[in-house]
């Protein structure tokens, strides 16, 4: 149970409690607002332009999706580091796969868990596997869906059931997805990646990990150190300005419940610096 569910029970404190739960809605209601009027303005851009934001051919490579929404997934709106770090994070998972017994070119179906605007994505459409992102953000979807027709893509609520049947996937992914999200949703969603994995799939994650624990106060220092999981600004969930840092105990005595550990990379997520590369099998 949370701190704030444990107020609720304290005398005098209730209507504290209250008041953080209505502040954590408006602070996500802003958030999706935010998210919508993105889109549309990039829509209202591509009229203004004379085209409308139209479908990418098969084939032909995707358009960079406008600056708003590369930096609402990369936090930065840097067009050369988006590509790059897309690619860098696409090879790394490759090569994560690989020191483990997968290969990419041979899974029938992949899921892009916090999919964004496609970063990494875009740079997997060449492959015969079935493709497919999901994300809270509905401007993300709707411009992947738009611009890299050879994948499948959904929106997913902050809490919620995936849209797949379980066993659909042999491989998925969540690169900076777990950094942002505080520890019941992390909870939630690392049942449900189990459950929509095949068994014997595997889930690539990065996580913040010791390279940043000088960024942490001494309080979190010592909560990190004890193993606890780190999260500020967790009424922020699903948005960069929530960041989460995991202890290695804590990823292999909680989190990955119901998975084996396979291989642990420090600063292994290349295109999520400095974060930690986790490799996990469904049992």
């Amino acid at each position: 149970m949370r701190t704030r569910d444990l107020l609720r029970f304290v005398p005098g404190l209730s209507k504290l409690a209250h008041a953080l739960t209505a502040r954590e809605r408006e602070n996500r209601l802003l958030t999706e607002e935010c998210w919508r009027l993105a889109g549309e303005n990039h829509r209202l851009k591509a009229r203004a332009g004379n085209r409308r934001p139209g479908h990418t051919e098969p084939g032909a490579a995707p358009p960079l999706p406008p600056e708003v929404l590369r930096l609402m997934v990369a936090g930065t709106g840097d067009a050369d580091w988006f590509l790059t770090a897309g690619k860098l994070a696409a090879d790394a998972l490759a090569a994560l796969l690989a020191r483990n017994g997968v290969a990419l070119g041979d899974c029938e179906a992949v899921l892009d868990f916090g999919c964004g605007c496609g970063r990494v994505l875009r740079h997997l459409t060449h492959l015969p596997a079935a493709l497919h992102g999901c994300d809270s953000n509905p401007v993300g979807v709707e411009w992947c869906a738009e611009h890299l027709p050879t994948a499948r893509f959904a929106v997913n609520a902050l809490e919620s059931a995936l849209d797949y049947d379980a066993g659909s996937f042999d491989v998925a992914y969540a690169f900076s997805v777990l950094t942002h999200l505080p520890q019941p949703l992390q909870f939630h969603w690392m049942r449900e990646l189990r459950r929509v994995l095949k068994p014997g799939g595997v889930l690539v994650l990065s996580l913040h990990g010791d390279a940043l624990v000088g960024k942490l106060n001494r309080a979190e220092r010592a909560d990190y150190r004890a193993g606890r999981l780190v999260v500020r600004s967790g009424e922020l969930a699903g948005t960069n300005h929530c960041a989460v840092f995991h202890p290695p105990a804590f990823v292999r005595g909680v989190l990955a419940d119901g998975f084996e550990v396979l291989e642990h990379a420090r600063e292994g997520a290349k295109g999520n610096p400095p974060q930690d590369a986790w490799v996990l099998r469904r049992k």
